[in-house]
Parts: C-alpha cells; structure tokens; sequence
C-alpha cells in the first residue's frame, strides 16, 4: 500500500479511517496555524485538526500513521492545552511523531516535556523542528518598535518558509532529526559562564511558566467599540460581551493564546502590569501573522 496517498484502511482500526499524516495544530496569533498550512503544501495529503476542538473529548485517537504537533510555546515550554491534549492521544496508528514549536527567539524545553508524556505511552518523538518568528506576546514588551520591523518580519517568514522545504523531506521519508534547540537569543556576555546552571535548572521552571500562561489581566479601554471579534477568536471562551463591553469570565480558564489581544481591530485591549510582569500593551501595535485573518482563528473551535 503506498501511504504517500491518502488511503482508508480499517484492518486493525474498527472505525477509524487510517490517513498518511496528521497534524493537530493550536494557534492564538496565528504564526502555528500558517506553518501548519504551509506544510500542508509541501505535504498535499496531510490533514491538519485543531486541537482546541478535540481537547475536551474524553478520548481522542489519531488515525494518521505520520503525527504531528504544531504549537507555539508559551514561557520556554508546552501550552498547557496541548500538553492535555497529547497526554489523552491515542497514537496507536501512529509510526512516526513530529512536532514543531513556533517561538520569539527563547530556548524551548517543549519537546522535552512531550517525550515526558510519550514516555508514558512507550514513545517518544521522531523528530523536532523550531521556528523562530515574531511573538504574539510582544506586545507587552518595552522593545517592542524595535523587534516588531518589517525587515525583521520578512525574514523570519522567509527563513521558515525556506526550511519547510528541508523539513517536508524529513517528514514523508521518516527520519530521525533531534537536534537541540539552543534558542535564537544572545545571552549577555556576563551570563555566558552560567548557562549550563540555567539549562539544569530550567526544567523546574515549567510549572511556573503554566501559571503565568494563565494569569494575564485582560481589560478593556475606551477606544473598544464593542464589536465582538475578542468573543471570536477567544479559544477558551472565556471572553463574553455584555452591554458592548467584553468581559473576561473569572470562572473559565485563559489559555494565553493573546488572541484577543492581537486581533482586537482598535487595539483596545490591554494586559495590566503585575509584580512579576510590566506590561507595555498601552504603548505598543499589535502583531497577528498577516495571512491569518481573526476567523481562521476562531474556525479552530469548530474543528474546521
């Protein structure tokens, strides 16, 4: 049987349609989604699901012999509902497992807690693939002029688009790629001596990057118009307007996907500042990846 087609087959799966690949995605601001549409083209047969439309099933099993991951990371690791996700995956059909982390420029440790949770399954991943792209968070930063440029922008789409074309080869001919994400941010040089202390200590740190992944303080100022795509786009369904006004319900939980922020079309919502987090959204645009428009986020929740 060639499983560079898409094919049905039942033998061993009652009920389930057996397909060459499978890429689950998740994306708030839109840079996974695009790279996940992206190799669809390099890849035709691969069928691409959302994760924020499968993550609350009770049971999920995936039906592609070639899996993969698409995710941005959120403080250095794994959102954490994709870590739901993949830890209730049954990947039985699966042969080979990728994933590919999209990220502003820091070190990620996601493949690392992805293997934790494959482990636990008797797997690990094939493959892992980093791109580094202009963040959905840097809104909040104070250097934001700075980082958010066209030429920046241009290249770093550029730059991925470029190594799909090497990664697609990768993928259909299943090889082994695991090559250590050393992150695309230059370390102060006073810092430099301590690094391997910080690659030992990092991965203590996750639990604390999935609390503030789900503590940001949304609000609204006066140029909000009521208009509803922060509703949209909001994948937790956490956002709500009421009297032409949002409002971020206490009891839901945030994903930290930074999907109303970015595709609120007057700019008006803002992250206030806390202890640990000074938030420059008052001060700053806004950044979504261009070919991605505020429905194409939402249709994840419709499993589109």
């Amino acid at each position: 049987m060639n499983w560079n087609r898409s094919v049905c087959e039942m033998a061993g799966h009652k009920g389930i349609c057996l397909v060459s690949t499978e890429v689950y995605y998740f994306s708030g601001t839109g840079n996974s989604l695009h790279v996940a549409k992206e190799l669809q083209k390099r890849i035709p047969e691969a069928r691409l699901k959302p994760i924020i439309s499968l993550v609350d099933r009770e049971s999920v099993r995936a039906s592609g012999e070639t899996v993969g991951f698409v995710f941005p990371h959120y403080a250095s690791s794994l959102p954490k509902v994709v870590h739901a996700f993949i830890d209730k995956l049954d990947l039985g059909s699966a042969r080979y497992l990728f994933a590919m982390a999209t990220r502003g420029g820091t070190k990620t440790m996601a493949f690392t807690e992805i293997d934790s949770i494959l482990k636990r399954k008797g797997r690990r991943l094939d493959s892992f693939f980093v791109f580094t792209m202009p963040s959905g968070s840097e809104p909040l930063t104070k250097d934001y002029a700075s980082r958010m440029t066209e030429e920046r922008i241009l290249r770093l789409e550029s730059e991925m688009l470029a190594r799909l074309d090497t990664i697609q080869r990768t993928i259909v001919d299943r090889e082994i790629s695991r090559e250590p994400d050393t992150g695309d941010v230059t370390p102060p040089p006073v810092l430099v001596p301590f690094l391997p202390l910080v690659d030992a200590v990092s991965p203590l740190l996750i639990p604390l990057g999935k609390l503030v992944e789900t503590t940001f303080d949304f609000y609204c100022d006066d140029k909000c118009t009521g208009c509803g795509v922060c509703e949209k786009v909001c994948l937790a369904e956490r956002v709500r307007v009421v009297d032409g006004r949002p409002v971020w319900q206490e009891t839901v939980p945030c994903h930290g996907c930074f999907a109303c922020l970015n595709y609120c079309p007057e700019e008006s919502i803002q992250v206030k500042s806390r202890w640990y987090l000074k938030s420059y959204t008052d001060q700053n645009g806004r950044y979504h990846h261009p070919e991605i428009t505020a429905n194409d986020i939402a249709r994840q929740k419709k499993g589109d």
